[in-house]
């Protein structure tokens, strides 16, 4: 079973990725966005315990001085819409790649063959926005369609979903959530 680790900066923490975005997308696209906070994702698909999801959280997926984790379950909050980029199918995933070469130090073993570590970023908007403009945004500045799929929900599909789903790359198996 695919699982998500989600990294978020504190909320007491500036987030500059978040603001050099909304910043981008109101210079390139002339469209208001009140506010743009960042997630990173983890999508971990591979046999591992609690405790080693949880190792792999606090220890090199995360800062706990400047960000919380949460495994399996959202971690944005106090937005519009989110906006979920990650890479398609075939796509080499680099910080995915060195993620899972992590875990496997922290656990003291190697991934099976088929597991792997898929990376995303999710930009949570305060906008006051539609979907159409989203989209707008979504194909216009965060994401290379060419090379990296993308997701949008508004906070109330959010929350009725339960967040985003996972997200495995290629997979094939009919017992893993893809």
């Amino acid at each position: 079973m695919a699982h998500r680790i989600e990294i978020a900066l504190k909320d007491n923490v500036r987030d500059a990725r978040g603001e050099r975005i909304r910043s981008e997308i109101e210079h390139f696209l002339d469209v208001p966005v009140k506010q743009v906070r960042t997630i990173d994702v983890f999508t971990v698909d591979a046999g591992l315990t609690a405790a080693e999801l949880e190792l792999a959280a606090a220890g090199p997926f995360s800062d706990p001085v400047i960000q919380d984790f949460a495994i399996d379950v959202p971690i944005g909050r106090n937005f519009d819409f989110v906006v979920e980029v990650g890479f398609r199918p075939g796509v080499t995933d680099n910080v995915g790649r060195t993620a899972k070469e992590a875990i496997e130090y922290i656990i003291g073993r190697p991934f099976r063959e088929g597991e792997g570590v898929y990376t995303s970023v999710q930009y949570l908007f305060t906008c006051g926005l539609d979907l159409k403009e989203m989209e707008g945004i979504a194909t216009g500045l965060l994401c290379n369609t060419l090379i990296q799929r993308y997701q949008i929900l508004d906070h109330a599909s959010f929350v009725a979903q339960k967040g985003m789903q996972a997200y495995v790359q290629g997979c094939r198996s009919r017992h893993r959530h893809c």
